[in-house]
């Protein structure tokens, strides 16, 4: 629980507590805290993915730091991964708000 309250910005209470609220206010509540708990390891995973990526900056940076000249497509490449970062900040916030 301290991993899925984690990957969503919460306080393990506060998982609990949208958790709880999401399985009250749904028909099935089982249904409810399961599509919640596979939204929040989809998003773990998707951070997973992502660090590995900042990894990759990480290593461009020290590319064009050390005189190395930037691609034709960085600007692009930057801005899908800026577009990546907003999707899994507005995923959080919805499983949050639920």
């Amino acid at each position: 629980m301290q991993q899925a309250a984690h990957a969503a910005t919460l306080a393990p209470g506060g998982y609990a507590a949208a958790a709880t609220l999401a399985a009250a206010s749904s028909v099935n509540p089982t249904a409810a805290v399961a599509d919640y708990r596979r939204g929040i390891q989809e998003l773990m995973e998707s951070n997973r993915q992502l660090a590995a990526v900042g990894s990759n900056l990480n290593q461009v940076a020290h590319y064009l730091n050390s005189g190395g000249q930037p691609a034709t497509d960085l600007r692009r490449l930057l801005h899908r991964i800026d577009t990546a970062l907003t999707g899994v900040d507005h995923a959080v916030a919805w499983l949050v708000r639920r």
